[in-house]
């Protein structure tokens, strides 16, 4: 399999942003006011006129060795959690997706005039990474005619933060889409997503679970 960085980029209206993970992400229950309903669509409408869908992806076997899982000979990671999601899994796809520095404008800009725009925009930017994300996975699967397992991000369960340096790296992620790590080792945009899913041939059964089963993280209000 071709193992050069590949680019996927879309644009606003490519995407279908889920917004009802959206008010899951700003933590309303119930039926939404109109107000609030004013307020979405216009901040969604914002939001559309600044966002720019960009991912970077690369494939690599892989070997899984108790809790360690090696990376061709460019990256190891040591997890017992994402071990046990890629048992089985003779390689994986590695990818980072961005809504790119404007949406991070626009979200900074009301931070300053308006903060519960600023929140409904960060919401939104949160919901539209995660659809983007989906598609990115349905493209691979297509393309490649493969299953993939849930994906698993550095900063998971037991996976550190701190592998976000060699995710990006493997991706060539500055260059390529513009996404970069502070000292922290938090991604710059800020509406940015990594992630490692597994590779199972189409033809083998794949598990299917989302990432709040392999979170263990079980009082979180977002967890489905």
């Amino acid at each position: 399999m071709d193992k050069t960085v590949k680019t996927y980029f879309l644009d606003a209206d490519n995407v279908n942003i889920d917004m009802s993970l959206a008010l899951r992400f700003l933590r309303v229950r119930g039926e939404v006011d109109d107000n609030t309903k004013s307020m979405l669509k216009s901040c969604l409408e914002e939001f559309l006129s600044a966002v720019s869908y960009k991912a970077c992806y690369r494939y690599f076997d892989i070997k899984v060795q108790c809790d360690t899982v090696c990376f061709d000979d460019q990256m190891k990671l040591q997890s017992e959690k994402l071990s046990k999601n890629l048992k089985g899994c003779k390689g994986a796809f590695v990818f980072v997706a961005t809504t790119a520095v404007t949406v991070d404008r626009l979200i900074g800009k009301y931070a300053k005039l308006q903060v519960s725009k600023a929140v409904i925009l960060d919401a939104i930017g949160s919901s539209a990474v995660e659809c983007f994300c989906d598609m990115l996975c349905k493209k691979i699967q297509s393309d490649f005619d493969v299953a993939l397992r849930p994906r698993f991000s550095p900063g998971y369960g037991d996976l550190s933060i701190i592998t976000q340096s060699d995710v990006l790296s493997a991706c060539d992620t500055n260059r390529k889409i513009g996404v970069t790590l502070t000292d922290n080792h938090m991604m710059l945009p800020k509406k940015s997503v990594s992630a490692i899913v597994g590779v199972r041939p189409k033809n083998e059964e794949c598990q299917k679970a989302s990432s709040c089963e392999i979170c263990d993280s079980e009082d979180c209000p977002y967890r489905e």
